[in-house]
């Protein structure tokens, strides 16, 4: 699956377990961020930098570096981003939200013009899995925040053209705890109709005497 050719690094409190000399310049590859919201929800965050990337010389080389830069499995079958949703376009500057602080930040004299393209969706699988499609000049850099910890605790990973991550779950409303919680409603109404119908018929009787 070419899972074996991805660079795989484990951030965490700014401890690197592989030499970053394997990325190059910080700034040669998309970034994509990924959230895991609540209720299965996928929130996925790529950015091109077409000031500072010698791949992407211009905004428009940039949007379409942001065409489905990366793959879903859904259902058995690779699905493209695009299919999932239409993107939400951004142009700004502030490469900080683009990349977990502990990666090498680019040089002082950098000046960024970043497009980003953000998708978000509710994922039908219990895990996400990605990969990169074969034949994309453009590298993805993956990374995911930690939740509770800050963003130094990230977990990241370098994927180039062919690459499949393994399975990222997602965040499940428990199907146990939802009719739990339906059925303990239901339960509470049926107790009060019932404490209902018995001091109403304790009122009649007392009212027949």
């Amino acid at each position: 699956m070419g899972l074996g050719r991805s660079i795989r690094i484990l951030a965490t409190g700014g401890a690197v377990l592989a030499p970053l000399c394997a990325f190059g310049h910080a700034i040669e590859f998309l970034t994509a961020k990924l959230s895991l919201l609540p209720e299965a929800g996928v929130r996925l965050e790529v950015t091109a930098d077409h000031a500072f990337n010698p791949l992407i010389p211009d905004e428009g080389a940039a949007l379409e570096a942001l065409r489905s830069p990366l793959e879903v499995l859904v259902g058995g079958n690779w699905s493209p981003l695009d299919r999932l949703g239409s993107p939400m376009i951004e142009n700004h500057t502030d490469w900080g939200r683009c990349a977990p602080p502990n990666l090498p930040p680019p040089p002082p004299e950098a000046v960024h013009a970043l497009v980003t393209a953000s998708w978000e969706w509710r994922h039908p699988e219990p895990e996400l899995v990605f990969r990169v499609p074969k034949g994309r000049m453009q590298d993805v850099f993956l990374w995911q925040p930690v939740r509770g910890q800050p963003e130094e605790g990230s977990q990241w990973m370098l994927l180039l053209a062919g690459d499949v991550t393994k399975g990222i779950p997602v965040h499940r409303t428990p199907v146990i705890g939802t009719w739990g919680a339906l059925a303990g409603g239901a339960a509470l109404l049926l107790l009060f109709v019932a404490v209902w119908h018995f001091l109403r018929g304790r009122r009649r009787g007392q009212m027949a005497f």
